[in-house]
């Protein structure tokens, strides 16, 4: 389904009130009062960690470093937007990649070495805001 854009200019009178073209997509999904629904299931859950306790198994634990950011994808990419209707509208997806992750990993691997564990902990709280910084929504029909 296509969508129309308006697009609408500022007016002379008040070129600082908006000083850029307001562009207003019509017939798309309003964000406002959407839901977001996690269809993350329970066998979804245990397969993922299977594959990253064999993975941490395997790297003698230096997996441990990179699983946070892969789970916090999984679950992201497993949430969606409901409107008020309850009708499906979007879907979150993290776009984060291995190669955007690396720089930290090496940093917050030596800072938990070198802390004894205890940077590994902050760590985790950085990897959500940044998995967070690089997801979007996108529309159902876009996908």
């Amino acid at each position: 389904m296509a969508y129309q854009q308006e697009v609408t200019m500022a007016t002379a009178e008040a070129p600082s009130a908006q000083p850029h073209p307001t562009v207003r997509v019509v017939g798309a999904p309003s964000f406002q009062n959407l839901q977001l629904r996690s269809e993350l299931g329970a066998f979804d859950v245990l397969g993922h960690l299977i594959v990253w306790l064999l993975l941490t198994l395997v790297t003698f634990g230096l997996a441990l470093f990179v699983f946070p950011y892969y789970m916090q994808r999984f679950i992201i990419s497993k949430t969606f937007a409901y409107d008020n209707e309850g009708k499906k509208v979007g879907r979150l997806i993290c776009t984060i990649d291995l190669a955007s992750m690396i720089g930290n990993i090496i940093l917050w691997a030596i800072i938990s070495i070198l802390t004894l564990g205890v940077g590994y902990l902050v760590f985790m709280y950085k990897i959500t805001a940044q998995c967070m910084t690089h997801t979007k929504v996108v529309a159902v029909n876009a996908l």
